[in-house]
Formats: structure tokens, sequence, C-alpha cells
């Protein structure tokens, strides 16, 4: 069975907006499939790879919530789940108890590794839809969108 292509709207910015965020969605979808062997969401994927860059230093739940792609997500519970996982640790320093900092374990960093073949296996299926050129060009895209606002 074919696929319709999406119906086009009379404006080319509604249909723009439209595709876009559909697109969004697709990419969400894929990215949870993928992490989902280590029983994780694609949010808490993004928290761990924050985490994996501040390793071994940690990080606040405000700073995690400022590099993260989903503004809406919540960022407590999330990284609570990692928690539970044992991907993630919180302290609370000596110095200001009401302050928590969330860092990456062992195990963490052992979970990104083995997530790295399905990500890489799903953005390989994905490449075979539009080719690198294509990629460079959507990301330039986005981003020249984004600097609009």
């Amino acid at each position: 069975m074919t696929q319709q292509a999406p119906h086009q709207h009379s404006h080319p910015t509604l249909d723009a907006i439209i595709n876009v965020a559909m697109a969004s969605e697709f990419l969400r979808t894929q990215v949870d499939k993928a992490v989902a062997p280590i029983r994780i969401t694609g949010v808490q994927y993004n928290i761990l790879r924050i985490l994996k860059r501040v390793h071994p230093q940690g990080i606040s739940r405000t700073e995690v919530l400022k590099h993260l792609i989903e503004k809406s997500v919540d960022v407590t519970r999330s990284i609570d789940g990692l928690i539970r996982l044992g991907f993630a640790e919180r302290v609370r320093p000596e110095e200001d108890r009401r302050l928590s900092i969330t860092s990456i374990t062992e195990q963490g960093m052992q979970a990104l590794k083995d997530v790295d073949p399905h990500f890489f296996a799903m953005m390989g299926v994905m490449s075979e839809t539009l080719t690198e050129d294509e990629f460079r060009e959507l990301s330039r895209l986005c981003r020249k969108l984004m600097q609009s606002a």
C-alpha cells in the first residue's frame, strides 16, 4: 500500500509548520524505539548524553533542562527513572542541601555504549531516505528557522 502525500495547504508556511511538526514526532518515535532495549525514553537518552558531557562532574536539574531539546518534559521524573535503573545518581552538596546534582554512573556510560548499535541502525535506515547533503541542508534550514525567533 502506497502512502498518500500529505494534504498541501494554500500557505507554504502553514504546510512547513505541519510537516516539520509531523517529522519531529516521527523522529521522536524512532529515537524512543532505538533506546527501548535499555528501557529508557528518548528524553532520558538525551539526559544521559548531557550527563556524559559533564562527567565526572554532575549537573543540576535546572542545568539539565537548559540543555534538553524538549523543554516541556518532567525532568525530575525522567532523572528519577534513570536513578532507578542505576544509570544516574543524585547527591546533595553539604554547602546547600536544597540543591541536587545528578551525574551519570558507570552503568549509565555502559548503557549508552550498549544502545549505540541500535541508534546507528536507526540512523542507517533514515539515510536510505535522505542523503548526507540533504540531512545537512535540513539541519541548516532548521537552524535558520530557529534563529528567526
